[in-house]
């Protein structure tokens, strides 16, 4: 599949989760995953766009989900839920002072980049690299990496597993992008995003920062 991705996308850098370039953005986690591989097969696929859900019940019950609250979360309180659906497109990046864990039962692309690379809120979509994410693989994205939702692999779509601590990306009561510096980034709890012109997140009102092209991440033909 990654040989299959590089060659629909001579545009984009895109590398496994396993290779040595993904270390600076984050880690493979070990141990089995297969009840969580099953619980995320229950999550729907929208049919249209992507759709986020915090905290599932179903995915929460995993035991994995509780050794990953210790090993990787200190043992805070975390939620676990999904990003899923259609997306193809870079859109927005975000980030949180904390990490996030996925996992996938599809394969997908993460879109990442690194906080040395933004510089007051603004990013060049250049410095974006892609990592594919195989189906049964769980990673550590550590803190402060700029990523966003996962782009598909195939037509049918993807699911991913969302691991974050407990109350990230709740409302904020009020969001200001006019404020200085990092501040006006915020927009949700534990959620710094800046986002590109063209993206529905610009359309919301997010921060726009995002400089150069939408990347595109194109299914093999």
């Amino acid at each position: 599949m990654l040989e299959a991705l590089r060659k629909a996308n001579p545009h984009l850098p895109l590398y496994a989760v396993t290779d040595p370039e993904f270390a600076p953005y984050g880690k493979v986690l070990p141990g089995d995953t297969s009840a969580l591989f099953d619980a995320l097969r229950q999550t729907e696929i929208p049919a249209e766009g992507n759709c986020y859900v915090a905290s599932d019940a179903g995915l929460e019950a995993v035991d994995v989900i509780a050794r990953w609250q210790r090993t990787v979360y200190g043992a805070m309180a975390v939620q676990a839920g999904y990003c899923n659906g259609n997306g193809d497109r870079l859109n927005a990046m975000e980030y949180h002072k904390s990490s996030e864990v996925n996992f996938s039962d599809t394969g997908l692309v993460l879109l990442l980049a690194l906080q040395s690379d933004l510089n007051g809120g603004r990013l060049r979509s250049a410095d974006v690299k892609g990592f594919y994410l195989p189906p049964r693989a769980a990673v550590e994205i550590r803190p402060e990496v700029l990523h966003f939702a996962p782009c598909r692999v195939q037509e049918a779509g993807f699911r991913c597993l969302v691991v974050l601590p407990r109350g990230t990306n709740a409302p904020l009561e009020q969001v200001n992008t006019a404020l200085p510096g990092e501040e006006g980034l915020l927009w949700m709890q534990n959620k710094w995003m800046t986002c590109h012109p063209d993206s529905p997140q610009a359309r919301k009102g997010a921060f726009v920062g995002i400089e150069g092209e939408n990347l595109q991440v194109r299914i093999p033909g």
